[in-house]
């Protein structure tokens, strides 16, 4: 049966808005809604999250099996090419870091003697993009969450002395800072240039109870299984590396306690000031000596970018960004006899999403004023690489691209919605053009639920903020349609059970409905967008839009 379009509002001629009549939707756009069918996004996740394709890990053969996919979508659909030499390829150069867990080690001297942590037991650590191996020892310092605001309000490093010492630090950043700020400190490039800036010569995460309860440690170890990827410039040289930092390590909540025994500071005071966002250092009487040792190896991993060419002769050299990230995991470590990724809503659902979008688009009878271009990217799941390497060596100027809207997870369709969560809405103008097509459809837009779980920097869109290109990231809210579910506890549980697991395949209970809502909205944000006379601005006094914003603004 054919599924009918979900939201019945959208074909009434008005609704209110804050007290203003919205104009209906125009009947073109009515008419490429009801394309985004549950049948084709269903069609398209399954292929991707299918066995065969191994998890889609970055630089492997399932993704290139993937990408070849989303080209040949795109072409049947008529988009055009947007890639490098007239593809829809952008070949992204990586370097492949697989760390050696049995020649890492993490030392500890103290008054009492010195004793050797365990990996995964104490620590594990990442191999170093620079070298193949690295090693620092020095004396440790704590200094909060390892970060300070632009304002220097907050500032963990006033009158602490890092130089030629290892900087301890929390992960995330204080509590009581807007949401997209505090995301934006607790990124780990942020924090390797705060600790380099300062002098250290080492960085080491200590995780926290509170940090078990959202990231449990097992699952930390089964990352650092994984090998990490850097994206390499045009002379071979790793992005965003910090050679002053010379050893890191993350550390358990336990090993962390015991660093602080002879500290003029204790842990749980260190763990109340941290909660109650007050800024804090202390020496630690202890030195520690880091040893990180990698294998390196040279590979690549493409993005896949078309474009559905504008129709306003004025505005068609302006570009509305969809993108969502093609890869996953791979294949990992067992986990109930199953060893395969397939990241099935982790992100196959958001590239399906891409391509059911990337057809409503077409079905227009005239292309929206502004071009259309859908990007899906690689190596997400690596430190959002393949969005960072666009951004940076793009295939189409960077000024013109108006807005970036990401898809990550498109959702997830775990449950049919009443709320969604807007991240980097607030930035911009953006926001209020999501306010209003959420009221379209009937939906709440609700402010960040848990800012401690820093999703606005977890997924490609953070890497065209850092371009100054306003951009949002759309989720599910916590509030289900149906009073009866508990959105907040079936996220939970999802998180908990099947994110980056293997379990999150074609084989979980979904609610595809919900991924109507969810492209439903996505497309009308980017059609609005497309039509519009003016292009998005950065909202007044807003720090990414001051810090990334104008040299954007100053090159269209």
């Amino acid at each position: 049966m054919r599924t009918l379009v979900l939201v019945p509002v959208l074909f009434l001629s008005t609704l209110l808005f804050h007290g203003q009549t919205l104009s209906p939707i125009p009947p073109e756009a009515s008419h490429a809604l009801a394309k985004l069918q549950k049948e084709p996004f269903r069609a398209h996740m399954a292929f991707l999250a299918d066995d065969l394709l191994e998890g889609r890990g970055a630089g492997k053969r399932g993704h290139e099996i993937a990408a070849r996919y989303l080209a040949t979508q795109f072409e049947a659909l008529g988009l055009r090419p947007a890639g490098d030499n007239g593809t829809y390829f952008q070949r992204v150069p990586l370097r492949q870091i697989t760390v050696q867990p049995d020649q890492c080690a993490v030392v500890i001297t103290k008054h009492s003697g010195v004793s050797e942590l365990k990996w995964g037991q104490d620590f594990v650590m990442l191999g170093s993009a620079d070298k193949p191996e690295t090693s620092v020892e020095a004396p440790v310092e704590f200094v909060g969450y390892g970060v300070t605001t632009p304002d220097g309000r907050y500032d963990d490093y006033a009158g602490a002395d890092v130089q030629g010492k290892i900087a301890a630090v929390l992960y995330g950043a204080p509590p009581a800072l807007p949401s997209e700020l505090r995301a934006h400190l607790s990124d780990w490039p942020e924090k390797l240039r705060a600790a380099q800036n300062h002098g250290a010569v080492g960085l080491i995460v200590l995780w926290t109870p509170e940090q078990e309860k959202l990231v449990p440690w097992p699952l930390v170890i089964s990352m650092a299984g994984f090998p990490s990827m850097d994206w390499l410039d045009r002379n071979g040289n790793p992005n965003d590396t910090f050679p002053g930092v010379k050893g890191t390590a993350v550390l358990t909540a336990a090993a962390s306690e015991e660093l602080f025994k002879n500290a003029a500071k204790s842990w749980a005071a260190v763990l109340q000031d941290a909660k109650s966002s007050k800024p804090q250092s202390v020496a630690l009487q202890v030195e520690m000596r880091l040893r990180q040792v990698s294998r390196h190896e040279a590979i690549s991993s493409p993005n896949v970018i078309a474009v559905l060419p504008g129709s306003d002769p004025k505005l068609r050299d302006e570009y509305v960004v969809y993108s969502a990230h093609l890869d996953h995991l791979g294949i990992g470590q067992q986990v109930n006899g199953d060893d395969i990724y397939n990241g099935a809503i982790d992100n196959a659902s958001g590239s399906a999403a891409l391509l059911v979008m990337a057809a409503a688009f077409q079905s227009l009878p005239k292309a929206p004023a502004r071009s259309i271009l859908f990007m899906a990217v690689t190596a997400e799941e690596e430190g959002l690489l393949g969005s960072d390497y666009f951004a940076h060596f793009p295939t189409l100027p960077i000024p013109r691209l108006v807005a970036d809207i990401n898809i990550d997870e498109a959702g997830p369709p775990l449950f049919k919605l009443r709320d969604v969560v807007a991240y980097g809405a607030e930035d911009s103008s953006l926001g209020r053009t999501l306010q209003r097509e959420a009221e379209r459809l009937d939906l709440k837009v609700s402010p960040d639920p848990e800012p401690e779980q820093v999703l606005f920097i977890r997924s490609d869109q953070y890497s065209f903020v850092r371009q100054g290109v306003p951009s949002v990231f759309v989720v599910a809210g916590t509030e289900a349609a149906d009073p009866k579910v508990n959105g907040k506890k079936i996220t939970d549980d999802w998180v908990a059970t099947r994110y980056h697991s293997p379990s999150d395949d074609m084989n979980q209970p979904m609610d595809l409905d919900a991924a109507v809502q969810f492209m439903q909205l996505n497309f009308l944000l980017g059609y609005d967008v497309a039509q519009e006379p003016q292009r998005p601005t950065w909202n007044p006094g807003d720090f990414f839009g001051e810090t990334y914003g104008r040299s954007h603004a100053a090159n269209p």
